[in-house]
């Protein structure tokens, strides 16, 4: 009789876990309480923003891996700033994914296609504005000033038109006032001069 063969013992790998003390006492995340555009459950990198700090956080051991599903250890700011602060509320918190990777790919389609209706198609124009002027017409400005005006030193239009109207702006206010004195019409030739005081009588005293 021939002696039993023992049979081959198969060693199968073990899952390695990661032994972490971090705990989360907050309630867990649910997926489908939170909105569409807030948690990606694409495969290559499924993530969701954390409500403690606002930031996307990826999810430890998603797709039914053995282990919970937590959000990993995270900072609030970005990488590489010196001592960045840690996310209490958010580490380690428990994740339940109970959203279906299609229906969330129609939930975010609807949402894409929603916000685009209410997008306005009207183009809106910027106003025109004056092309400024080349160096060469600026020159041509500044010969016809010289040519046309007085002194002809190269200066400039609208100083020339300061210069002139400092000249003769004594007179011409003066005429203005003697004219706002006289009535209008013809002056009288036999009668006498016409006030230019305001006469206000005046009670005697007793």
């Amino acid at each position: 009789m021939s002696a039993a063969v023992a049979p081959k013992r198969i060693v199968k790998e073990r899952v390695r876990r990661t032994r972490s003390r971090g705990r989360n006492e907050l309630a867990p995340l649910r997926v489908s309480q939170i909105a569409a555009h807030e948690y990606d459950l694409a495969p290559a990198c499924i993530s969701l923003v954390c409500p403690s700090c606002r930031t996307w956080v990826p999810i430890n051991r998603p797709n039914g891996q053995p282990g919970r599903t937590r959000l990993v250890p995270h900072h609030t700011e970005k990488a590489g700033t010196a001592d960045p602060t840690f996310c209490k509320g958010g580490s380690h918190r428990r994740v339940i994914i109970d959203v279906e990777v299609e229906r969330w790919r129609r939930r975010l389609e609807e949402g894409i296609s929603e916000t685009d209706g209410r997008r306005t198609n009207r183009v809106t124009r910027k106003p025109k504005m004056a092309p400024a002027p080349a160096v060469s017409q600026i020159a041509a400005q500044k010969q016809t000033a010289t040519a046309d005006d007085e002194p002809g030193d190269g200066r400039a239009l609208w100083l020339l038109r300061e210069m002139k109207w400092a000249s003769t702006e004594t007179a011409v206010r003066a005429t203005d006032t003697r004219r706002a004195e006289r009535p209008a019409g013809d002056a009288p030739t036999e009668s006498p001069a016409v006030p230019l005081t305001t006469l206000r009588p005046q009670r005697p005293v007793r």
